[in-house]
């Protein structure tokens, strides 16, 4: 997916009600296994509903982030800056393979913020130093959205300020 898809994706998804639907899906999810497992007294159903509890609790964190970038993309003031990208690469106990990206966003090679990144979709980051449009919005400090020349990355969490130089380690 090129850049300019990636963006008009973000833009669509965050600035839709796709994000709001599945939300109100999850907690109706949620609900409804409750309510099944009251009425048949199945203890399965109560796991089923703690699973769509955490899968709310995670859209939660995330899809405020999800709409501020598509905000930002959209009508946000957008500044030259710079991003380091790391990325931590661990195996669970099955096997299964997963990576996690982090990075430093700086602007006049000053470290401002500290971030973990939403997994991108249809891209893959490269670790480096890279040159970058940051999106800002009113009301939010850091940048909504870091566009680099390969991809679009936005927060995963709420950022914090940086503490570290962008040569050194930063975990």
């Amino acid at each position: 997916m090129t850049l300019d898809e990636q963006i008009t994706e973000m833009i669509r998804t965050g600035s839709g009600k796709t994000i709001i639907v599945a939300r109100y899906g999850i907690v109706a999810a949620a609900a409804g296994s409750v309510l099944a497992g009251v009425l048949t007294g199945n203890p399965v159903f109560y796991g089923i509903a703690f699973v769509f509890v955490v899968i709310g609790f995670v859209m939660s964190r995330v899809t405020p982030h999800i709409h501020n970038a598509a905000r930002g993309l959209k009508e946000g003031l957008k500044q030259s800056g710079a991003v380091v990208i790391a990325i931590d690469h661990w195996t669970d106990a099955e096997s299964n393979h997963y990576e996690s990206y982090r990075g430093i966003v700086s602007i006049d090679n000053r470290p401002l913020w500290q971030m973990e990144f939403a997994t991108p979709q249809d891209w893959q980051p490269i670790e480096g130093t890279h040159s970058a449009q940051l999106a800002f919005i009113p009301g939010i400090e850091w940048p909504v959205a870091v566009i680099t020349p390969d991809g679009l990355l936005y927060p995963r969490l709420k950022p914090r300020a940086a503490t570290a130089v962008i040569t050194g380690s930063y975990r």
